[in-house]
């Protein structure tokens, strides 16, 4: 999943994604890492609200996935920079319930 979306195919890399029985990897970082490449991938197709859904849901299972991480925090970023006004405020107030500066 991760190599389609380091090609740019965000198509393959979410189809990879939904074949993943998420309840079956061993760890919630494992599981946050899968939901943050997904929601890397619904950026790439401009689909906002999934990724920052998406991106929320990791967050619940490891919190420190979202808020250690620089290529999580450029995620958050990414979405605040490109997301319809909306989706951005749904995830300025994200951000805020994180305490991080995005």
């Amino acid at each position: 999943m991760n190599a389609a979306l380091r090609f740019g195919d965000a198509g393959t890399a979410i189809e990879y994604a939904r074949q993943v029985e998420l309840d079956k990897l061993p760890t919630n970082e494992r599981k946050a890492t899968l939901l943050l490449d997904t929601a890397r991938a619904f950026l790439m197709w401009n689909q906002h609200d999934k990724a920052l859904h998406i991106l929320r849901a990791a967050g619940e299972l490891a919190p420190e996935e979202i808020t250690g991480r620089p290529s999580a925090l450029r995620l958050v970023r990414d979405i605040l920079d490109t997301a319809p006004s909306t989706i951005r405020r749904e995830a300025r107030e994200y951000v805020a319930i994180l305490g991080v500066g995005a």
